[in-house]
């Protein structure tokens, strides 16, 4: 069931019967009520008039009926967001102007929302990737400088024994080089255990991943394609299975490609092609074995200073084993694999998202300040409303309907608009983000674009529409009374006015500084000329049987 669907089946489950229903319900119980009166000797005329006068009219009747069942309320928002939306029509000018003011705002906030989300929050598609820690060495004596954390197969399979560990992977990367065309191309490989698809729970876009049964005895030579890898090289051939990838004069054969989602960082950048653990040895002593980096899958409900706890005393063992591989003071510090992102990019994102939240209070001061100006030439239409029986909360209520319709509408255009804000950074500075972080508008940014739309339509129409529903009694005096009665409400409207100017051009300093710093920082000097100077990194391929 698609969500139109799901609601208008909840409409008809809280509305049953619309107005043309009941008043049909109505007519019919009015025409057997006049019938029986013709039948007891009255004319159809005086029985249609005494059917009127007892029972009312349907309209009157299906009011009535509305009413005590508690949908008179959504009747009369109804009608408060079809005047909202016609009384916009009628300003389109003052419409653009508040519409786009909080579209900027809130598209700001919902961008850097997004790009919170699947960078900080949920930046990697494995299951269960807030159990999954990187286990590392961290010297005392220089302790921002962790170091990778490494053992051979024998220490891996003690490992896996810990209590707190429910999964264990292994993984090494190594340069490579495709060969047996007219010239090689380096490639990037990565070696895993053959645990990597239950380790990992991502499910291969073609084919298979790397399963236990590959990794046993010599290994068998098989190879998983990178989803960039294999619409570089191959084009995305989706009969790409079961081909041959000839790496290092050794043939290999595709078993698989994995989806764009996937792009496994190791210690030397996202791999292209993935390949049995088993398979990495040394050429020269075949029976020599490379260390396993380990990845960590913590059991549930097992916290990392309990799992560091324990760790800590079997890699002291390990240290025990082979002294020159530990500093002289060192610890074992389990870190979410998340952890190197945050601590480059999370300051600096959430100091970004306070900005933007700084300019979605200006866009709402803006909102405000036009709604009061607009709400000074709507007194005599309020003043009737007002005289006719309309109480203050129903002249409240109708102005910040206007106010919400005006920010729905903003937070449509913005929400569209955030999903390029957000991937200009990503684009720009691809490194410093999760390769596995893939935007995409979910149901938390929806929601978060709605709870902005509804707060913010709340927060610049609350204040005009209380002040709006007063009545003027300013209105009534002199000329001359008048002028002297409204000098404390220029006062505050002059307050409000430089606040807003304010933090304006706090924003337009901020930025400017920021903007001055960057350009200052690009035209650093750098000791030496750097014209017609390039730096030329050359990959040495790894040489396995």
């Amino acid at each position: 069931m698609n969500v139109l669907a799901t609601l208008r089946n909840l409409w008809r489950s809280i509305a049953p019967r619309s107005h043309s229903d009941v008043e049909e319900e109505l007519r019919s119980h009015q025409q057997a009520y006049a019938e029986d009166l013709m039948r007891q000797g009255l004319t159809a005329e005086e029985a249609q008039r005494k059917a009127r006068i007892d029972l009312f009219q349907p309209v009157m009747q299906n009011e009535t009926y509305r009413a005590a069942v508690g949908l008179r309320l959504f009747d009369e928002l109804g009608g408060d967001i079809r005047y909202g939306l016609r009384a916009l029509r009628r300003n389109l000018s003052f419409a653009a102007v508040a519409v786009l003011s909080l579209a900027l705002g809130i598209g700001a906030t919902t961008a850097m929302f997004s790009l919170i989300y699947v960078v900080l929050l949920h930046p990697f598609p494995y299951a269960n990737a807030d159990r999954i820690m990187n286990p590392v060495v961290i010297n005392e004596q220089r302790p921002d400088l962790p170091t990778w954390f490494a053992t051979m197969k024998p220490q891996f399979e003690t490992l896996r024994r810990a209590h707190c560990i429910e999964d264990l992977l292994g993984f090494a990367g190594a340069n490579m080089e495709i060969t047996g065309g007219a010239l090689p191309e380096d490639v990037i490989g990565a070696y895993l255990t053959g645990n990597a698809g239950s380790f990992f729970g991502v499910h291969a876009l073609l084919g298979r991943f790397i399963e236990p049964f590959d990794d046993q005895g010599a290994g068998q030579h098989i190879a998983v394609l990178n989803y960039r890898f294999w619409q570089r090289h191959y084009g995305g051939d989706p009969h790409v299975t079961g081909r041959t990838l000839e790496l290092g004069h050794t043939p290999y054969s595709i078993v698989g490609v994995m989806p764009h989602s996937f792009d496994f960082n190791d210690t030397t950048g996202v791999a292209d092609i993935y390949m049995p653990r088993s398979l990495l040895h040394d050429s020269v002593n075949p029976p020599v074995t490379f260390p396993y980096i380990p990845w960590i899958k913590l059991k549930p409900h097992v916290s990392p200073a309990a799992a560091d706890a324990e760790l800590n005393a079997i890699v002291r063992q390990f240290a025990k084993e082979n002294p020159n591989h530990f500093p002289q003071q060192w610890h074992l510090q389990l870190q979410p694999i998340i952890a190197p992102f945050e601590q480059n990019t999370g300051r600096t994102l959430y100091l970004l998202l306070a900005g933007v939240l700084l300019l979605l209070i200006i866009g709402c001061a803006n909102c405000s300040i036009l709604l009061l100006a607009r709400g000074r030439a709507r007194q005599h239409e309020l003043a009737i409303r007002s005289a006719i029986g309309a109480s203050r909360w129903r002249i409240v209520r109708q102005l910040l309907v206007e106010a919400v319709v005006i920010s729905l509408t903003g937070a449509i255009l913005g929400v569209t608009a955030s999903y390029w804000l957000a991937k200009l950074p990503m684009q720009l500075a691809r490194d410093f983000f999760p390769q596995e972080s893939v935007l995409r508008i979910n149901l938390p940014i929806l929601t978060l674009s709605l709870a902005l739309a509804l707060a913010t339509g709340l927060l610049f129409g609350l204040v005009p529409a209380l002040r709006l529903s007063r009545p003027d009694l300013s209105r009534a005096l002199p000329s001359r009374m008048q002028s002297l009665a409204s000098v404390p409400a220029r006062h505050r409207w002059s307050a409000l006015i430089a606040a807003q100017v304010e933090l304006t051009l706090l924003l337009m300093a901020t930025v400017g500084t920021a903007i001055h710093s960057f350009l200052l920082l690009t035209q650093l000097p750098l000791g030496y000329n750097s014209d017609n100077v390039m730096q030329v990194g050359i990959m040495l391929p790894f040489r396995n049987a």
